[in-house]
């Protein structure tokens, strides 16, 4: 592994110029950027997202919601980084970390996302056995549809055309906003959520604090959505629609997220809900609770879209990633044909998931602790991710400001310095 930054290594590095384009209207720029940073913020509320979401609002009333809310910005900055680069560069990441500093580093970052992603395509697909017994479906049945669907979105030899049913997909989520307002929640209670008295000293809150960290920003929406944006042939112009696409997509995100939160919340302590468990996942009691008649028929929809779109979503990151990282020819737009290796690991990679989803006894635990292990394990790519973007050599008047770094720094550094504190409190508590 070479840790000398090789910047003189691929021509492609280099500055795009911005060029001076026609007027455009807002929204016709942002249905023309419209995809990338859409599809990965709705992929992000996939179904550890949901139980981890759930489980808060179950032992916490509505306590997160700050958290949740607070993550907004966040979120933004760390994906925002990645449309710049794209545009930028016209690479994906894990390219342009093996073109800029070596194969080695490059392998270190896929490699610290896929630890992540094995657990997260079993969480999915454990969610989705779990939505389909609401709705009265056998496990089986629903892993092989589920198979057949992630498989049917990608093959059809058309970025445009998968973008299309993501986005279509993505709007099954939305089932958890209406769950939310029906729950009847107190909305002073719910205002009161968004207190800074937070309840530090209550055992499990500042884990589950970083759970939700861990569930909002993964590592593979980094890698999804610049080598998205590249495949979308996003240019400079596009820049400004990608930066409001992708803040519409983090506010949509976390709305998302805080519903779940408030109708765990609003139903925790309802009662006349069974414990619903499939697959090794069991819903938190909070939503439990609503698993009945028509409510817990929009907690199926909006697991069973979530599971499916983030199922797609981090397989493709994947497959992208890999085949950037060995240069094997990686777009939706090529062919089974012209693309093999790229098509094999998107199709291949999520069967033992699937498999093991139908054995696990006990996924709930591991899930959270996934979480907030996950938020240790992104500071690998977001390190990457804050100096690519601060490299005027690469970026030039693209790359961040100084004090846009110092705050990028700032924030890796707090992300690690908390999922730090949390694991190791686990590592105690275990021992």
């Amino acid at each position: 592994m070479t840790s000398k930054p090789a910047e003189t290594t691929i021509a492609s590095t280099s500055v795009r110029p911005v060029l001076p384009t026609r007027p455009r209207s807002k929204v016709r720029a942002l249905l023309r950027v419209l995809g990338p940073a859409w599809i990965v913020m709705l992929a992000d509320v996939d179904a550890p997202s949901v139980l981890t979401a759930a489980k808060a609002g179950t032992d916490f009333g509505y306590a997160i919601l700050l958290p949740v809310i607070a993550l907004i910005p966040v979120l933004y900055l760390v994906q925002e980084m990645t449309a710049r680069l794209a545009i930028g560069t016209g690479l994906g990441h894990a390219e342009l970390i093996r073109e800029r500093y070596g194969f080695g580093w490059g392998a270190v970052a896929v490699i610290s996302m896929v630890v992540i992603d094995l657990l997260a395509y079993t969480a999915q697909f454990a969610g989705i056995v779990l939505g389909a017994s609401l709705l009265g479906i056998a496990a089986e049945p629903a892993v092989i549809g589920a198979l057949v669907i992630h498989s049917v979105i990608v093959l059809t030899r058309s970025y445009r055309q998968f973008e299309v049913i993501a986005i279509a997909l993505s709007l099954a989520l939305f089932a958890f906003v209406v769950l939310a307002v029906t729950t009847g929640p107190d909305l002073g209670a719910v205002f009161g959520g968004l207190s800074p008295r937070q309840p530090f000293d209550r055992p499990g809150y500042l884990d589950l604090v970083v759970a939700t960290i861990g569930a909002v920003i993964m590592p593979w929406m980094l890698f999804y959505q610049q080598a998205a944006t590249v495949d979308k042939g996003l240019g400079p112009a596009d820049l400004p629609a990608a930066r409001t696409e992708t803040l519409v997509g983090a506010i949509a995100s976390e709305v998302l997220m805080a519903a779940i939160l408030i109708a765990s919340a609003t139903a925790a302590g309802s009662g006349g809900g069974a414990s619903s468990d499939a697959g090794g996942l069991a819903l938190p009691a909070g939503l439990a609770n609503l698993a009945t008649g028509w409510t817990g028929i929009l907690i199926a929809v909006g697991i069973v879209g979530s599971g499916l779109l983030a199922a797609v979503v981090i397989s493709l990151s994947s497959a992208w990633a890999w085949s950037e990282l060995f240069h094997w020819p990686h777009s939706l737009n090529l062919s089974l044909r012209r693309a093999p290796a790229f098509y094999a690991l998107y199709l291949l990679e999520v069967v033992p998931a699937a498999a093991v989803a139908l054995l696990a006894q006990d996924l709930v635990a591991v899930v959270v602790e996934a979480m907030i292990l996950n938020v240790v394990v992104l500071a690998i790519p977001l390190t990457f991710l804050v100096r690519l973007s601060s490299d005027r050599a690469l970026l030039g008047p693209l790359a961040n400001s100084r004090r846009r770094s110092a705050l990028l720094w700032a924030m890796t550094a707090g992300l690690l310095g908390l999922g730090l504190t949390s694991v190791i409190g686990l590592l105690r508590a275990g021992a």
